[in-house]
């Protein structure tokens, strides 16, 4: 009984979840105008993040959205991706809570393409 108690505490306090947010067809952190010729390059994925430790938080808390598919894009130049929008992308967020030690995410992953 006391390793089923110890057991269920250790399971309580280290938790995580995940959910989907949102589905784009196109998205873009500026005005793009559409044309044409798009260049598609392949799938990217950034993510914006809040830490806790104890009570102290670090991370943006607004815009969070827009700071993972900025975060997408800026990987796709790193890698000679074009880099004006994403399309087919998939918003989603998870949380980890590890005793004294919170993370909460917000991953966008879609496909690079310039305009």
């Amino acid at each position: 009984m006391k390793k089923f108690i110890l057991l269920l505490s250790l399971v309580i306090l280290i938790c995580g979840c995940s959910q989907n947010l949102a589905r784009f067809s196109i998205v873009s952190t500026g005005a793009t105008p559409l044309a044409n010729n798009v260049q598609k390059g392949e799938y990217v994925t950034g993510s914006d993040c809040i830490r806790r430790i104890l009570f102290f938080t670090f991370g943006n808390k607004e815009n969070r959205i827009s700071g993972a598919v900025a975060d997408a894009l800026e990987k796709a130049a790193k890698k000679g991706l074009p880099a004006d929008a994403l399309i087919n992308v998939d918003i989603s967020t998870s949380y980890t809570n590890l005793f004294l030690y919170e993370s909460d995410c917000i991953d966008a992953k879609g496909q690079a393409v310039g305009l």
